[in-house]
């Protein structure tokens, strides 16, 4: 009996994960994006524009706000029933949300974690697996710290996209992002291009996809994002004030680690 209880909550995220996989192939690219220099120009000004608000954020701010993200992940059924996640490795310069206790309290809850590490310019990058926060090494231009490619023993790091286990959470940065799951990158595509590639592993192995969470400061909220067909769009997005539940399912995922299946992962589920 004890047993069974234990299993139900990893059901019922298997289930609400399921049930986000919907965006998937439902949800694309507005139909009035335009023409291809058309839409360029929009995500270049809806990029200096988020940027431009991330300069104005004091360090206080940003702190204060990423305890709060943080708090909110932590809290939630996706991220405690998860055994296997990729998490980011926020970079400081660029004014990513902190990720810090994120990936300190995965370690300790041991999680099969992994982080990523960009390979060239092509938007190749490696989600690989991390033991200790110590194997992170800080790498120019901008001082993200990515894991050293091999283990103390001389091994190579394990990739997640080439071990024979599911993934069901992926923990991920961006610039600009609307109420839709709608993302705006930097402009290189290694978030698109791992993506793609998760699912269509997921797809082939029977498993769920995995669920897709974003953090965004405050300023980072846009009212539309400009995206193409190949953009993928993200299941939820965790704020300082709330969770934004963009796909079936999602919501539920989100909740409160303990709360009832069905309920709601919005403002009220973050400890204070």
């Amino acid at each position: 009996m004890a047993a069974a209880a234990r299993r139900a909550p990893q059901h019922a995220f298997a289930a609400a994960r399921a049930r986000a996989a919907v965006q998937v192939h439902s949800m694309t690219a507005p139909a009035d994006v335009g023409e291809p220099t058309e839409l360029e120009g929009a995500k270049r000004r809806v990029r200096e524009a988020v940027k431009a608000a991330l300069r104005q954020l004091s360090a206080e701010q940003m702190a204060e706000e990423s305890r709060a993200i943080a708090a909110r992940v932590l809290a939630s059924r996706a991220f405690r029933e998860a055994p296997h996640a990729v998490i980011y490795v926020h970079c400081a310069k660029l004014r990513e949300v902190d990720t810090s206790e994120v990936l300190r309290q995965a370690m300790e809850g041991r999680k099969r974690l992994y982080v990523p590490r960009v390979q060239d310019k092509d938007a190749n990058m490696h989600f690989l697996h991390l033991d200790s926060l110590d194997a992170l090494e800080a790498v120019p231009p901008f001082g993200i710290r990515e894991p050293r490619p091999t283990y103390e023993d001389g091994s190579e790091r394990q990739d997640v996209l080439l071990v024979d286990e599911p993934l069901e959470l992926v923990v991920m940065p961006g610039l600009a992002f609307d109420r839709a799951g709608r993302r705006l990158g930097r402009g290189g595509g290694y978030y698109d291009k791992f993506i793609a590639a998760a699912r269509t592993r997921a797809e082939q192995r029977g498993w769920p996809p995995p669920l897709l969470v974003a953090l965004a400061f405050r300023a980072q909220l846009v009212e539309a994002v400009p995206v193409e067909p190949h953009d993928a769009l993200v299941d939820a997005i965790v704020t300082a004030d709330e969770i934004i539940a963009c796909s079936p399912g999602a919501a539920e995922a989100l909740a409160a680690w303990g709360a009832a299946p069905g309920s709601s992962g919005g403002g009220g589920n973050a400890p204070s």
